[in-house]
Protein backbone atom coordinates (compact mmCIF):
# COMPACT_ATOMS: atom_id res chain seq x y z
CA UNK A 1 0.00 0.00 0.00
CA UNK A 2 1.51 3.23 -1.21
CA UNK A 3 1.00 6.07 1.01
CA UNK A 4 1.07 9.73 -0.86
CA UNK A 5 2.72 11.94 1.39
CA UNK A 6 1.91 16.03 0.70
CA UNK A 7 4.32 17.27 -1.76
CA UNK A 8 4.62 20.79 -0.28
CA UNK A 9 5.42 18.84 3.07
CA UNK A 10 7.83 16.41 1.53
CA UNK A 11 9.39 19.19 -0.17
CA UNK A 12 9.75 20.94 2.93
CA UNK A 13 10.82 18.08 5.06
CA UNK A 14 13.76 17.51 2.66
CA UNK A 15 15.01 20.91 2.44
CA UNK A 16 14.83 21.21 6.21
CA UNK A 17 16.17 18.01 7.83
CA UNK A 18 18.88 18.18 5.47
CA UNK A 19 20.20 21.68 7.42
CA UNK A 20 21.71 22.24 10.49
CA UNK A 21 19.34 24.42 11.54
CA UNK A 22 17.14 21.67 12.73
CA UNK A 23 20.07 20.02 15.48
CA UNK A 24 20.65 23.52 16.43
CA UNK A 25 17.02 24.18 17.01
CA UNK A 26 16.80 21.46 19.26
CA UNK A 27 19.90 21.45 21.05
CA UNK A 28 18.80 24.94 22.31
CA UNK A 29 15.12 24.13 22.38
CA UNK A 30 16.11 20.74 25.31
CA UNK A 31 18.95 22.84 26.86
CA UNK A 32 16.92 25.67 27.83
CA UNK A 33 13.80 23.51 29.32
CA UNK A 34 16.83 20.64 30.93
CA UNK A 35 18.61 23.82 32.37
CA UNK A 36 15.64 25.53 33.98
CA UNK A 37 14.18 22.15 34.98
CA UNK A 38 17.87 21.41 36.59
CA UNK A 39 17.83 24.79 38.25
CA UNK A 40 14.32 25.11 39.37
CA UNK A 41 15.01 21.42 41.35
CA UNK A 42 18.05 22.98 42.52
CA UNK A 43 16.21 25.79 44.30
CA UNK A 44 13.63 23.55 45.95
CA UNK A 45 16.09 21.29 47.46
CA UNK A 46 18.14 23.79 48.54
CA UNK A 47 14.74 25.90 49.95
CA UNK A 48 13.51 22.03 51.57
CA UNK A 49 16.40 21.72 53.21
CA UNK A 50 16.62 25.22 55.27
CA UNK A 51 12.67 24.59 55.47
CA UNK A 52 11.36 26.64 53.05
CA UNK A 53 9.53 24.39 50.80
CA UNK A 54 8.10 21.28 51.82
CA UNK A 55 7.78 17.72 49.45
CA UNK A 56 4.14 18.26 48.43
CA UNK A 57 5.31 21.59 46.22
CA UNK A 58 7.35 19.16 43.92
CA UNK A 59 5.10 19.44 41.09
CA UNK A 60 6.17 23.04 40.82
CA UNK A 61 8.86 21.95 39.25
CA UNK A 62 6.62 20.25 36.43
CA UNK A 63 4.80 23.73 36.19
CA UNK A 64 7.79 25.89 35.66
CA UNK A 65 8.69 23.10 32.82
CA UNK A 66 5.31 23.15 31.26
CA UNK A 67 4.86 27.00 31.58
CA UNK A 68 8.11 27.48 29.86
CA UNK A 69 7.43 25.28 27.25
CA UNK A 70 3.89 26.63 26.50
CA UNK A 71 5.58 30.07 25.74
CA UNK A 72 8.41 28.98 23.70
CA UNK A 73 5.64 27.13 21.33
CA UNK A 74 3.88 30.54 21.63
CA UNK A 75 7.16 32.17 20.01
CA UNK A 76 8.45 29.45 17.45
CA UNK A 77 5.30 28.54 16.09
CA UNK A 78 4.25 31.76 14.60
CA UNK A 79 7.81 32.45 13.31
CA UNK A 80 7.85 29.33 11.66
CA UNK A 81 4.44 29.87 10.10
CA UNK A 82 4.04 33.49 9.26
CA UNK A 83 6.01 32.95 6.31
CA UNK A 84 4.62 30.12 4.70
CA UNK A 85 2.77 31.86 1.80
CA UNK A 86 4.18 35.49 1.26
CA UNK A 87 7.71 33.46 1.76
CA UNK A 88 6.19 32.36 -1.57
CA UNK A 89 5.32 35.41 -3.03
CA UNK A 90 8.39 37.24 -2.37
CA UNK A 91 10.35 34.64 -4.46
CA UNK A 92 7.97 34.78 -6.64
CA UNK A 93 6.98 30.97 -6.72
CA UNK A 94 3.74 30.93 -5.70
CA UNK A 95 2.19 31.07 -9.10
CA UNK A 96 3.81 28.04 -9.66
CA UNK A 97 2.20 26.30 -6.71
CA UNK A 98 -0.58 27.40 -7.97
CA UNK A 99 -0.11 26.25 -11.62
CA UNK A 100 0.31 22.31 -10.22
CA UNK A 101 -2.53 19.23 -9.86
CA UNK A 102 -2.70 20.61 -6.23
CA UNK A 103 -5.79 22.41 -4.81
CA UNK A 104 -5.25 25.62 -2.14
CA UNK A 105 -6.83 23.78 0.36
CA UNK A 106 -3.82 21.04 -0.57
CA UNK A 107 -0.93 23.75 -0.59
CA UNK A 108 -2.03 25.28 2.84
CA UNK A 109 -2.02 22.17 4.68
CA UNK A 110 1.35 21.36 3.67
CA UNK A 111 2.73 24.47 4.51
CA UNK A 112 1.47 24.04 8.32
CA UNK A 113 1.93 20.61 8.70
CA UNK A 114 5.70 21.01 7.28
CA UNK A 115 5.73 23.88 10.20
CA UNK A 116 4.38 22.06 12.92
CA UNK A 117 6.13 18.35 12.08
CA UNK A 118 9.41 20.90 13.52
CA UNK A 119 6.87 21.73 16.65
CA UNK A 120 6.13 18.24 16.67
CA UNK A 121 10.02 17.30 16.88
CA UNK A 122 10.59 19.77 19.66
CA UNK A 123 7.77 18.65 21.72
CA UNK A 124 8.93 15.02 21.59
CA UNK A 125 12.74 15.74 22.15
CA UNK A 126 12.09 17.25 25.62
CA UNK A 127 9.91 14.57 27.01
CA UNK A 128 12.89 12.77 28.81
CA UNK A 129 13.23 16.19 30.49
CA UNK A 130 9.80 14.91 32.41
CA UNK A 131 11.59 11.92 33.37
CA UNK A 132 13.22 14.38 36.89
CA UNK A 133 9.38 15.20 37.64
CA UNK A 134 8.59 11.54 37.45
CA UNK A 135 11.34 10.44 39.87
CA UNK A 136 9.33 12.17 43.20
CA UNK A 137 5.90 11.41 42.12
CA UNK A 138 3.16 14.00 41.60
CA UNK A 139 2.62 14.16 38.09
CA UNK A 140 1.68 10.71 36.08
CA UNK A 141 2.18 9.58 32.35
CA UNK A 142 -1.75 10.78 31.73
CA UNK A 143 -0.66 14.00 32.61
CA UNK A 144 2.36 13.90 30.04
CA UNK A 145 -0.64 13.05 27.70
CA UNK A 146 -3.04 15.61 28.32
CA UNK A 147 -0.60 18.12 27.88
CA UNK A 148 1.10 16.88 25.06
CA UNK A 149 -2.51 17.04 23.27
CA UNK A 150 -2.82 20.46 24.55
CA UNK A 151 0.57 21.74 23.14
CA UNK A 152 -0.46 19.96 19.64
CA UNK A 153 -3.80 21.62 19.27
CA UNK A 154 -2.39 25.00 20.49
CA UNK A 155 0.24 24.65 17.98
CA UNK A 156 -2.40 23.62 15.07
CA UNK A 157 -4.29 26.98 16.27
CA UNK A 158 -1.28 29.50 16.88
CA UNK A 159 -0.09 27.83 13.16
CA UNK A 160 -3.52 28.02 11.71
CA UNK A 161 -3.76 31.91 12.59
CA UNK A 162 -0.27 32.63 11.32
CA UNK A 163 -0.84 30.64 7.67
CA UNK A 164 -4.35 32.66 7.19
CA UNK A 165 -2.44 36.00 7.69
CA UNK A 166 -0.08 35.17 5.63
CA UNK A 167 -2.26 34.73 2.49
CA UNK A 168 -3.46 38.42 3.52
CA UNK A 169 0.27 39.80 2.96
CA UNK A 170 2.95 39.91 0.31
CA UNK A 171 5.91 40.75 2.73
CA UNK A 172 6.85 38.06 5.36
CA UNK A 173 8.07 41.06 7.59
CA UNK A 174 4.53 42.71 8.07
CA UNK A 175 2.72 39.08 8.32
CA UNK A 176 5.19 38.26 11.01
CA UNK A 177 4.36 41.72 12.63
CA UNK A 178 0.44 41.19 12.54
CA UNK A 179 0.56 37.38 13.55
CA UNK A 180 2.73 38.16 16.69
CA UNK A 181 0.56 41.09 17.28
CA UNK A 182 -2.76 39.30 16.96
CA UNK A 183 -0.95 36.70 19.33
CA UNK A 184 -0.49 39.37 21.98
CA UNK A 185 -3.43 40.23 21.94
CA UNK A 186 -5.24 36.95 22.14
CA UNK A 187 -3.15 35.95 25.19
CA UNK A 188 -2.12 38.78 26.88
CA UNK A 189 -4.89 41.21 25.51
CA UNK A 190 -7.87 39.22 26.75
CA UNK A 191 -6.40 38.49 29.93
CA UNK A 192 -6.03 42.20 30.71
CA UNK A 193 -9.55 43.38 29.35
CA UNK A 194 -10.57 40.57 31.82
CA UNK A 195 -8.80 41.53 34.90
CA UNK A 196 -10.11 45.31 34.23
CA UNK A 197 -13.62 43.90 34.24
CA UNK A 198 -13.01 42.27 37.28
CA UNK A 199 -11.63 44.83 38.85
CA UNK A 200 -14.76 46.68 38.27
CA UNK A 201 -17.32 44.44 38.82
CA UNK A 202 -15.75 44.03 42.13
CA UNK A 203 -15.83 47.41 43.09
CA UNK A 204 -19.25 47.73 42.04
CA UNK A 205 -20.43 45.25 44.05
CA UNK A 206 -18.42 45.57 47.08
CA UNK A 207 -19.71 49.26 47.08
CA UNK A 208 -23.04 47.83 46.92
CA UNK A 209 -22.79 45.30 49.79
CA UNK A 210 -23.37 42.18 47.47
CA UNK A 211 -21.05 39.74 47.43
CA UNK A 212 -18.74 40.04 44.11
CA UNK A 213 -18.06 35.95 43.48
CA UNK A 214 -21.18 35.60 42.19
CA UNK A 215 -21.14 37.93 39.17
CA UNK A 216 -17.71 36.43 38.08
CA UNK A 217 -17.52 33.92 35.37
CA UNK A 218 -15.76 33.15 32.69
CA UNK A 219 -16.25 35.46 29.13
CA UNK A 220 -16.82 33.46 26.39
CA UNK A 221 -14.39 35.41 24.47
CA UNK A 222 -11.55 33.33 26.84
CA UNK A 223 -11.88 30.21 25.47
CA UNK A 224 -9.49 31.47 22.39
CA UNK A 225 -7.23 32.11 24.78
CA UNK A 226 -4.40 29.39 24.93
CA UNK A 227 -3.09 30.48 28.50
CA UNK A 228 -6.88 30.63 29.67
CA UNK A 229 -6.66 26.73 28.71
CA UNK A 230 -3.23 26.14 30.21
CA UNK A 231 -4.80 27.62 33.60
CA UNK A 232 -7.70 25.09 33.83
CA UNK A 233 -5.29 22.34 32.59
CA UNK A 234 -2.83 23.18 35.50
CA UNK A 235 -5.76 23.01 37.91
CA UNK A 236 -7.19 20.00 36.49
CA UNK A 237 -4.06 18.25 37.04
CA UNK A 238 -2.43 19.70 40.21
CA UNK A 239 -5.27 21.31 41.97
CA UNK A 240 -5.79 24.52 43.26
CA UNK A 241 -7.72 27.95 42.59
CA UNK A 242 -6.68 30.81 41.02
CA UNK A 243 -5.16 33.76 42.57
CA UNK A 244 -6.72 35.90 39.68
CA UNK A 245 -10.16 37.12 41.05
CA UNK A 246 -12.85 35.82 38.59
CA UNK A 247 -10.52 33.06 37.36
CA UNK A 248 -11.41 30.95 40.29
CA UNK A 249 -14.41 30.49 38.19
CA UNK A 250 -12.14 27.71 36.18
CA UNK A 251 -12.63 25.68 39.50
CA UNK A 252 -16.03 25.19 38.83
CA UNK A 253 -15.86 24.01 35.06
CA UNK A 254 -13.76 21.27 35.43
CA UNK A 255 -13.77 20.53 31.40
CA UNK A 256 -13.09 24.35 30.72
CA UNK A 257 -9.58 23.47 29.14
CA UNK A 258 -11.52 20.22 26.61
CA UNK A 259 -13.62 23.08 25.62
CA UNK A 260 -10.71 25.67 25.14
CA UNK A 261 -9.16 23.06 22.45
CA UNK A 262 -12.77 22.56 20.77
CA UNK A 263 -13.20 26.24 20.31
CA UNK A 264 -9.09 26.14 19.04
CA UNK A 265 -10.18 23.35 16.78
CA UNK A 266 -12.96 24.92 14.82
CA UNK A 267 -11.44 27.73 14.86
CA UNK A 268 -8.53 26.54 13.07
CA UNK A 269 -10.59 24.45 10.98
CA UNK A 270 -12.39 27.79 9.48
CA UNK A 271 -9.39 29.58 9.10
CA UNK A 272 -7.32 26.95 7.15
CA UNK A 273 -10.67 27.06 4.55
CA UNK A 274 -10.63 30.67 4.42
CA UNK A 275 -6.51 30.80 3.93
CA UNK A 276 -7.20 28.13 0.92
CA UNK A 277 -10.62 30.58 -0.16
CA UNK A 278 -7.77 33.34 -0.43
CA UNK A 279 -5.56 31.49 -2.02
CA UNK A 280 -7.66 30.32 -5.00
CA UNK A 281 -6.30 31.90 -8.26
CA UNK A 282 -9.99 30.85 -9.83
CA UNK A 283 -11.61 33.41 -7.71
CA UNK A 284 -9.75 35.86 -8.38
CA UNK A 285 -10.10 34.85 -12.20
CA UNK A 286 -13.98 35.58 -11.55
CA UNK A 287 -13.48 38.84 -9.75
CA UNK A 288 -11.70 40.05 -12.74
CA UNK A 289 -14.16 39.35 -15.09
CA UNK A 290 -16.90 40.83 -12.85
CA UNK A 291 -15.00 44.09 -12.86
CA UNK A 292 -14.66 44.32 -16.98
CA UNK A 293 -18.59 43.05 -17.12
Amino acid sequence: MKFNLNPVLRKEAKTTVRTWRVGVLLAIYSGILASVAVITFTMFIKNMVYGGSRYEELPTIYMAIESLQLVLILFIVPSLSASAISGERERQTLDILLSTKMSPLSIIMGKLMASLSKVILLIISTIPVFSLVFLFGGVNAKHIMEIIIFYLITALYVGSIAIFVSTLFKSSRVSNAVVYGVGLFLTLGTLFITVMYFQYLSFKYTSTGQNPSQAFSIPYYLYLNPLMGYGSLMIHQLGGASMIPGFRSLNNIPNAWIINLVVETIVSIGLLLLASWKLNPIKKSKKKRMRKV
